[in-house]
């Protein structure tokens, strides 16, 4: 059963992947279908939108504006009116305002960007993040260097691969380890009068994770000894909007 009371229509076909499958993954699709009936819609969208994000930081802050929308859908803070003018912009935002790609592969590209968006600001409890997904390989492909020789099509694929491997990387920032649940101790939330917490909203806010490491020291002198938390903080990989700690600090879910 999913969120609503909807019937997942796969509920009988068993999705199963071991926690070392889960860790090593670079294919998000596999994760994503492993997440089908687990995961919630608020992170599902989220990655979506951390997805497009890193599609739109190369074009203009209109398209980021979208994005910035669809974050506020997945948090409840978006009006019907506000969803409905963003998903007419981007129904007609493919337009040629982007010369840095060849016609042929500026109109693919760029399509399947607002594919991807579109999907993060879809109305309805079961978002198509797997759609999304795959909308954004096929961007990543068609921003590669253009041409047609050997060298251009085998950096194209390299690109759609380097975008694979993140993907599987944000849905692991997003929704860590699934089989080690993790509760947060409540001493850790008040230590120096709610300090983490505030670093921790701070953070998701301003959508800068730069201070991940410094948290991770607050949470170790506030008696945090998971060192499934205190790794992650200290990664130095990328963190975004819905990553597991940040929303156990804030109680999302």
């Amino acid at each position: 059963m999913q969120a609503g009371g909807r019937v997942d229509p796969e509920a009988g076909r068993e999705r199963t992947m071991t926690e070392g499958e889960w860790m090593a993954c670079a294919d998000p699709q596999k994760m994503l279908e492993f997440l089908r009936g687990r995961a919630s819609e608020r992170k599902l969208r989220l990655f979506a939108i951390a997805c497009c994000r890193h599609f739109w930081t190369a074009t203009n802050s209109e398209e980021m504006a979208l994005a910035s929308v669809a974050e506020m859908f997945a948090d409840g803070e978006a009006d019907e009116r506000l969803l409905a003018e963003a998903r007419r912009q981007a129904q007609s935002g493919c337009s040629n305002r982007h010369p840095f790609l060849s016609w042929d592969a500026r109109s693919t590209a760029l399509r399947a960007g607002y594919d991807a968006v579109l999907a993060a600001l879809r109305a309805g409890p079961d978002p198509p993040v797997r759609e999304a997904a795959r909308s954004l390989l096929v961007s990543a492909y068609w921003t590669g260097p253009l041409g047609y020789d050997r060298a251009s099509t085998n950096a194209r694929y390299g690109a759609r691969e380097a975008e694979r491997f993140r993907q599987a990387a944000t849905l692991r920032c997003i929704f860590g380890n699934p089989f080690r649940p993790i509760r947060i101790a409540p001493a850790w939330l008040t230590w120096h009068g709610g300090l983490p917490v505030s670093m921790a909203r701070r953070m998701y806010d301003a959508r800068d994770f730069s201070d991940m490491p410094v948290l991770a020291d607050a949470l170790e002198e506030s008696g945090c000894q998971d060192q499934d938390i205190l790794g992650h903080c200290r990664s130095g990989g990328e963190h975004v909007r819905g990553c597991w700690v940040i929303d156990l600090l804030l109680g999302k879910s």
